[in-house]
C-alpha cells in the first residue's frame, strides 16, 4: 500500500519535471528558461551557443534556487506546526484558567456561606443568652406570672432551636 503511494508520487513528479520549465535569473540580470535539456533566453533556444561553464553555472543557480525553495517550504511547514502547537497550548491554558476561576468562585462562595453561618450562629447565641439572662433576672425578682413564664419558656425554646440550627449549619459547612 505504502509502495503504491510512493510509486504514484514518483510518477507524478517525473511527469511534472519533464513537462515543467524553470526560470533562472542570473547575477548579470539575464533570465533563462530551462525546459528539460534545452535552455531558452527571451524565447530563443540558446542551448548550443552557451559554454559548458555557463550551462553549469545556470544549473548550479537552478539547484540553489530549488534547494532554497525546498528549505523555505520546509521552514514554513515547521512554522505552521509550531503555530498549531502554540494555539493548542493557548487553548489548554485558557481552559485551565477558566477551571481555576470557577474553582475560585466556588471557594469564595463557600467562604461567604461559612461567614454568614458564623454570623447567624453568633447572633442566635447572643439573642439566646440575652433572653435567658433577662428571664432569670425577672424570675429572681418574682415579676413573672405563670402565664408569663410559659410565654418566656416558649420563646426560649424557639431561640434554642434557632441556636441549634445555626450551630448545625455552621458545623456542616466547616466539614
Amino acid at each position: 500500500m505504502k509502495f503504491q503511494y510512493v510509486f504514484i508520487f514518483f510518477l507524478i513528479s517525473l511527469m511534472l519535471s519533464c513537462g515543467s520549465s524553470d526560470r533562472v535569473i542570473m547575477t548579470d540580470g539575464k533570465v533563462y528558461e530551462i525546459k528539460g535539456n534545452s535552455i531558452k533566453n527571451d524565447g530563443a533556444d540558446v542551448t548550443e551557443t552557451l559554454s559548458e561553464e555557463r550551462k553549469s553555472e545556470i544549473e548550479a543557480t537552478l539547484k540553489a534556487n530549488n534547494k532554497a525553495k525546498a528549505e523555505a517550504e520546509q521552514l514554513q511547514e515547521s512554522l505552521k506546526a509550531q503555530q498549531k502547537e502554540l494555539k493548542k497550548a493557548k487553548e489548554e491554558a485558557e481552559a485551565k484558567q477558566e477551571k481555576l476561576e470557577e474553582q475560585q468562585e466556588v471557594l469564595e462562595k463557600k467562604i461567604e456561606d461559612k461567614e454568614d453561618a458564623r454570623k447567624d450562629f453568633l447572633k442566635a447565641k447572643k439573642s439566646l443568652d440575652n433572653k435567658q439572662k433577662k428571664f432569670e433576672k425577672l424570675k429572681d425578682k418574682g415579676k413573672l406570672s405563670p402565664n408569663d413564664e410559659e410565654k418566656w419558656s416558649e420563646e426560649l425554646d424557639d431561640l434554642e432551636k434557632e441556636f441549634e440550627e445555626a450551630k448545625e449549619k455552621m458545623n456542616n459547612l466547616n466539614k
